[in-house]
């Protein structure tokens, strides 16, 4: 097939264009060129793109037909001869074709960039304007909070929200005997059975606040001798004049990883605790960052799976090291770099929405998938953290272990143990027993009977006894 070749006369109407040519002249002019392309127009008025090639020591400059979505091979046929004085005297111009569609790759660009922008700042507003609405009404807010954690396990109505108990730090003492002396002094029945379901799961949520309770205070002190520990080993390598000057050794201790970990883990430890009693049929317990030092757990987990002292402290003990290890943040912080992507990626889908929801399918597998990983391994360091913490507060960590075993036949009655699959945020129970069980070979109350038992035995054998002559003197 033939092209129309240009004309002599047509040279002087030749856009001409220089790309990845390095040497150019100050008049604006072709110095040397090598290769590069030129646009014509033709008789039917149709811009027409060349390849132009000028060989070396040569008064003739070579060009080829169109060359769109022709074969390489090609670009060698079809050739005809200019003068390159024709061209030599010939503007540089930029190719309408090419400056059109560099602009066009600008835009779309700065069209994708602007999408994680716009997601960061809704994201920041958010973050802004929900601190201000803390600030302005905290108790209101909490209240909103405790409402939204309550229902995220199954406590939905407001008969269940007011049935909700919790204690504070040092209630267990005189627990029971407040509570005997509520009924006493409102002349309320003690024989029916609402008083036996009430005062079943008070005795329940003072088990809960005295094991919890030695847990917070062994973490505590955990946390205290790990920040002293890492900020000794992060003084090490630092200077002489770093460690002279009190602002340059903050900053540097800031800036230190594991130095930031365990300082966050001091803040969120420090201060009193609240022990949180949910009446739920989900076996669940958990701590939050959004309500600080509070100790969630359910009922059903209390009923279905506790039958021990030491196997609710290896539940708490787990619980607290969540909190401890930073994985609450490290999971939100994924959740929201990995959702950012995701809306990234879905601006650059090609069919304009046709594909966006097998597309928002996909990325959703994928993020639930990659999230199960982490959550697996925060499961794991958790189980570790946990078992030490339960040995460290003097309770039996054989004897703690066996509830995982409960869970693990309890989901193999029930039909949930069906493999492991990609998309568990759990590793299996039976796996976590065995580890477990390991651990409490060498994690046990005989490790730590000279340092954290003796003092804690100490401690709680003076608050028990305070707390029965209170209780005698009601």
């Amino acid at each position: 097939m033939m092209f129309p070749q240009p004309t002599i006369p047509l040279v002087k109407r030749i856009k001409f264009k220089c790309p990845q040519i390095p040497i150019l002249e100050r008049s604006g002019y072709c110095a040397a060129i090598r290769s590069t392309s030129i646009t014509t127009q033709g008789a039917n008025g149709k811009f027409h793109r060349h390849l132009i090639t000028i060989p070396k020591n040569s008064d003739k400059i070579w060009y080829n037909n169109p060359l769109k979505s022709r074969p390489k091979a090609w670009l060698t046929s079809s050739f005809s001869s200019i003068s390159q004085k024709s061209i030599a005297g010939t503007k540089i111009q930029n190719d309408p074709i090419t400056q059109r569609l560099k602009w066009r790759i600008i835009a779309r660009v700065a069209y994708y960039l602007r999408v994680p922008f716009l997601v960061l700042s809704v994201y920041g507003i958010g973050y802004q304007q929900g601190i201000m609405d803390y600030s302005r009404e905290p108790k209101k807010m909490e209240s909103k909070l405790m409402s939204t954690i309550l229902a995220g396990v199954g406590c939905v109505t407001s008969e269940d929200q007011e049935s909700v108990l919790v204690a504070y730090e040092g209630d267990w003492k005189t627990m029971l005997s407040t509570f005997r002396a509520h009924h006493h002094r409102h002349h309320l029945d003690q024989s029916n059975e609402t008083y036996a379901e009430e005062y079943r799961r008070v005795v329940m949520l003072r088990n809960v606040a005295i094991v919890g309770e030695k847990i917070v205070k062994v973490a505590q002190a955990y946390v205290k001798s790990r920040l002293k520990e890492v900020v000794r080993e992060a003084t090490v390598d630092l200077p002489p004049e770093v460690l002279d000057d009190e602002r340059r050794l903050y900053e540097a201790l800031e800036e230190h990883e594991d130095v930031d970990l365990w300082t966050r883990a001091r803040r969120h430890m420090e201060g009193p605790w609240r022990y949180v009693l949910i009446p739920s049929s989900m076996p669940n317990a958990f701590v939050s960052e959004v309500l600080p030092r509070r100790i969630f757990i359910t009922t059903s987990l209390m009923e279905t799976f506790i039958e021990s002292q030491d196997e609710l402290a290896l539940v708490l003990g787990h619980e607290i090291s969540h909190l401890i290890l930073g994985h609450s943040s490290s999971q939100n912080a994924f959740e929201t770099s990995f959702r950012t992507i995701e809306i990234l990626l879905l601006s650059l889908d090609p069919t304009e929405g046709l594909l966006s929801l097998a597309f928002m399918s996909f990325l959703a597998s994928v993020r639930h998938a990659i999230g199960a990983v982490y959550s697996r391994d925060n499961e794991r360091s958790a189980d570790e953290l946990g078992i030490k913490l339960c040995a460290m507060a003097c309770y039996d960590t054989q004897v703690a272990s066996k509830v995982f075993y409960k869970m693990h036949m309890h989901n193999l009655e029930s039909g949930k143990d069906i493999g492991p699959t990609i998309f568990d945020s759990h590793p299996p129970t039976d796996e976590r027993y065995r580890t477990l069980l390991e651990e409490s070979r060498t994690q046990n109350r005989e490790a730590y009977e000279a340092t954290s038992c003796a003092t804690l035995k100490s401690l709680f054998w003076d608050a028990m006894k305070s707390g029965n002559e209170n209780e005698n003197d009601m």
